[in-house]
């Protein structure tokens, strides 16, 4: 339970700085477009589906903690949550991955080179995370929902509602940090060029 929890606040960490991340360059990839705006999309698809993560956990422990689920369909909540999300960070992972070995072949040094390799190795275990447990999963659901217990109706609803209830979290909670963040960051670039000062230290020319 405390690596859970553990993980569960590394997860938050990850996907806050992600959508803070994406946030400060908001404006700029959306002015430039192309691949840089693929980019950003990118990072806020993982924000949000780490986010979810993060509150499937929270509802799906609390819906069995006060008896709302029994374990059987707390299991399914996950199990739906991970249907939903896996696709969506197999695609922005490929699209993190493929921008990251940009950034290593143009600067070759060790941050960027590492990067690569790590968010390389990622999505390739994401697919094949994927290809074997999927299967696994979507029988799992197909039982878990099917079956003759008169209380798999309202479980069901149950588990479906949480789902949405974690998706739209996530989605959301990204989609402030992003503009929150964006709003900052113009008004700091702003401000820093009517002082005469940049943000990056040097002075405007008057």
């Amino acid at each position: 339970m405390f690596f859970a929890i553990i993980l569960l606040f590394i997860n938050l960490g990850i996907s806050w700085y992600n959508a803070w991340a994406v946030g400060r360059s908001w404006a700029d990839t959306k002015a430039m477009g192309g691949f840089p705006r693929v980019m950003a999309w990118c990072g806020a698809i993982m924000s949000a589906c780490g986010f979810t993560y993060v509150y499937l956990t929270i509802l799906a422990t609390g819906a069995v903690a006060f008896h709302f689920l029994q374990p059987q369909y707390a299991r399914a909540v996950f199990e739906l949550g991970y249907v939903m999300i896996i696709l969506p960070i197999i695609g922005s992972g490929l699209g993190i991955t493929a921008g990251s070995i940009a950034a290593a072949w143009r600067n070759r040094n060790l941050m960027n080179i590492g990067m690569a390799g790590y968010n390389t190795y990622a999505s390739v275990y994401n697919m094949y995370a994927a290809a074997t447990t999927l299967p696994g999963v979507l029988e799992d659901l197909g039982k878990t929902f099917n079956t003759d217990d008169e209380d798999s109706g309202p479980a069901t609803y149950l588990v479906i509602l949480l789902v949405a209830f974690a998706l739209g979290g996530g989605i959301l909670t990204t989609s402030a940090i992003i503009r929150a963040t964006a709003r900052k960051y113009a008004q700091t670039v702003r401000a820093s060029f009517t002082s005469g000062q940049s943000i990056y230290g040097w002075r405007a020319a008057r």
